[in-house]
């Protein structure tokens, strides 16, 4: 089922099925954790599916699978979380898993694909991002997708024995 897509890539929703395959095992990757909350505990195909699940269900969140056309290969997945019905914002997530998905472009299309659905279809009025200060690619895809550095929570996350910060960035209907 295609949600949004692009030339490149196709957003879709999750579903259970997708517990088989690798998404369960990017959570439990150091590399692919780095710079986000995960790989804290290990992840199992049971949470998986509990939270495909879970998400389906939920009125404040879009999950969904980002995919390529050629291969038709799961290689992320892309959230607007924790939406504000009343004041109108979200906080967009992404992870990008796979290798194949990463330094070419795949993560900016599918934010751009899931921004403009948040402002265009869910009028929304703002779109935060959150990011640990260590996750360079992050902070470098908020920048690209012409997101403000709003400020910074100082040392509030605990991860791989340091403390860090995390930033914020955030992007306007308006902007």
């Amino acid at each position: 089922m295609i949600f949004l897509q692009d030339d490149v890539i196709i957003l879709r929703p999750l579903d259970v099925t997708d517990a088989d395959g690798d998404y369960p095992t990017w959570l439990n990757d150091e590399i692919t954790c780095a710079g986000n909350g995960h790989h804290r505990i290990p992840y199992t195909r049971g949470d998986a599916r509990t939270f495909v699940e879970t998400a389906r269900e939920s009125s404040d969140s879009i999950v969904l699978a980002i995919e390529t056309k050629n291969g038709n290969t799961h290689v992320g997945n892309i959230a607007l979380q924790n939406i504000c019905w009343y004041s109108r914002s979200a906080e967009i997530a992404i992870i990008i898993g796979d290798a194949s998905g990463r330094n070419n472009g795949v993560g900016f299309r599918a934010s751009q694909l899931i921004i403009n659905h948040g402002f265009m279809e869910l009028n929304l009025y703002s779109i935060i991002c959150r990011t640990f200060s260590n996750n360079t690619a992050m902070i470098a895809l908020a920048k690209k997708l012409g997101m403000q550095r709003v400020g910074s929570l100082r040392k509030s996350v605990f991860k791989d024995g340091h403390y860090l910060d995390v930033e914020i960035f955030d992007l306007l209907k308006d902007d």
